[in-house]
């Protein structure tokens, strides 16, 4: 197995660069985000492009790629954060380098849309951070948790509750996946993910039940779910406000139910005002048999130095 590469920990008053990978940031939301980080002492840079507007893209692929890039190669950046998830990432996917990204060593903190940048890094494999970004929820939350997770603290455990245990059993392996819509556009092309021996988490927003089940069908018959060693679902939040949360819950038991890995939803991560920041192909561990279920972290995803 290729051994894991950590990124170092983020210092106080580090310089955070601010990338634009996808669509335009809400102006007003990203002078917030931005403004909230430097309240709490970080330096921020902002990509060539995180300000321009083309079409449905802040900056068509070269431009959004070469925004991204300077802030890789810029020795003053100690971190890149990305502004807003929506669409486009995986256009200028063509435009990068797995390598070059893995050789700057620096924290990626981003979600959403941002999944397709991070299958790329499962690759190597690289630990990216799936979380909050800074036009979306940094904009207007405080107290998040990712400077915790990317100080070097060891992520907490999450305790699930017994409605949320969908299969029993207990895996572990690197924490693999991102949002569901993205996961399986990936499918068939070179950046598909390889969830291979890893815990698969897959969140969305705005999919009803049988478009949950049709993307989900096509990760499976793809073979993403052929050698998982376990799934946790995080936040799931249907566009039809007559499927409930509780029939989602039915859903997913019943997609679930007699499989051969262990099963949990619930998990506070994904498209919600306050979520987990997930150390995203570090080890993790899946516990849904004997005492409390739970999935745990037992190390701090980031290096000491």
């Amino acid at each position: 197995m290729t051994a894991l590469i950590r990124p170092p920990r983020l210092k106080p008053g580090a310089t955070i660069g601010v990338a634009a990978l996808s669509g335009p940031p809400d102006p007003g939301r990203l002078d917030a985000g931005i403004s909230r980080l430097r309240s709490i002492g970080y330096r921020v840079v902002e990509a060539s492009n995180l300000r321009r507007v083309v079409g449905l893209f802040a900056g068509d692929d070269r431009e959004r790629a070469r925004g991204y890039r300077e802030l890789l190669h810029d020795p003053e950046v100690g971190a890149i954060f990305f502004a807003r998830g929506g669409y486009g990432a995986a256009r200028v996917l063509a435009h990068l380098d797995a390598g070059e990204i893995a050789s700057s060593r620096k924290p990626h903190l981003g979600g959403s849309d941002l999944t397709a940048l991070f299958s790329v890094l499962a690759r190597i494999p690289f630990v990216a951070f799936y979380g909050p970004m800074v036009a979306v929820e940094m904009a207007t939350e405080a107290g998040l948790d990712w400077q915790d997770v990317l100080a070097g603290a060891v992520p907490v455990e999450h305790r699930f509750e017994p409605g949320d245990v969908i299969a029993g059993g207990e895996a572990e392996g690197r924490l693999v996946g991102g949002c569901l819509t993205l996961l399986a556009s990936l499918c068939g092309t070179p950046e598909a993910l390889s969830a291979d021996g890893g815990l698969l988490f897959w969140e969305d927003i705005g999919e009803e039940i049988y478009r949950l089940d049709r993307l989900l069908t096509q990760l499976e018959r793809s073979g993403t779910f052929d050698r998982i060693q376990g799934m946790i679902v995080g936040s799931v939040v249907s566009r039809d406000r007559a499927e409930t949360p509780e029939r989602v819950r039915e859903y997913l038991r019943d997609r679930f139910r007699g499989c051969s890995f262990p099963v949990a939803a619930g998990l506070p991560a994904g498209h919600l005002p306050r979520p987990r920041t997930l150390p995203l192909h570090a080890p993790a561990r899946l516990v849904l048999n004997g005492g409390p279920p739970r999935l745990v972290f037992p190390a701090p995803a980031v290096a000491a130095a």
